[in-house]
């Protein structure tokens, strides 16, 4: 039988000592699929409670604001 041109590649590849395409085929890069999970109900809302808060003591840029109000002025009739 005839060899294709892409398996020809492939063995002269091989030949050469350079990697072969096939190894590299189906490879999860280190990732395991099976350490992946979705978080529960509780760790979603837990996530949602604590977004925003934060210690504003520690972000003190030393602002103040005042508020002026004014007086009214109640008169009998």
């Amino acid at each position: 039988m005839t060899m294709s041109k892409a398996k020809k590649a492939r063995q002269k590849l091989a030949q050469q000592g350079r990697m072969a395409p096939d190894a590299l085929r189906g490879s999860w890069q280190g990732v395991n699929p099976m350490l992946k999970r979705t978080p529960t109900l509780q760790e979603k809302q837990a996530k949602l409670n604590k977004k925003h808060r934060r210690n504003h003591a520690n972000y003190s840029d030393g602002s103040f604001c005042i508020y002026k109000m004014k007086k009214s002025r109640c008169t009998a009739i």
